[in-house]
């Protein structure tokens, strides 16, 4: 039997990158969101 590997993606985005990941989550089927960090004091925050 192959092995089986776990991708854990990272997305990283000037702007809107809430709104990429909660597409891709529509695209992908069995997809989620399990964490979100959002940086204020930063000039894309």
């Amino acid at each position: 039997m192959a092995a089986t590997h776990k991708i854990t993606p990272h997305l990283w985005f000037d702007t809107q990158a809430k709104a990429a990941a909660e597409f891709y989550v529509d695209v992908f089927p069995n997809s989620a969101i399990h964490h979100l960090t959002v940086l204020r004091d930063t000039p894309s925050g």
